[in-house]
């Protein structure tokens, strides 16, 4: 009973940080190795189209965004792993420092940031 009681108990310590330790909502940039195939740049601005149209229907954007087409769309390295960084610009938005919107998603076409600051 004594060596049960000590197998869950590592276990539990263990396996419940790798399953819950997913980090911040903010972008942290961190290596992902993944199986998936990579997705083209097309389907990228799709993705980051959608995520403003999802940020808008939460009403954490203007919905001004929604008619805003993509600025610029280019591949980065962050941390020895590329990912797209796709950009649109608002001039509707009085707030120079929230003019720009970066969406940040992975090669494998995953949505890892939106920020105004690009970083």
């Amino acid at each position: 009973m004594k060596k049960l009681i000590k197998v869950m108990l590592i276990v539990l310590t263990v396996g419940l940080p790798t399953l819950y330790g997913h980090g911040s909502a903010q972008h942290e940039h961190k290596a992902r190795v993944s199986t998936q195939e990579q997705v083209t740049k097309k389907t990228i601005q799709n993705m980051a189209k959608q995520e403003i149209k999802k940020l808008t229907l939460a009403k954490k954007i203007d919905d001004s965004w929604l008619f805003i087409p993509i600025s610029k769309t280019k591949k980065i390295q962050f941390n020895n792993a590329p990912e797209w960084v796709v950009s649109f610009n608002n001039s509707k938005i009085e707030d120079k420092d929230k003019q720009i919107i970066y969406v940040f998603i992975s090669t494998y076409g995953k949505v890892l940031a939106t920020n105004y600051s690009g970083k």
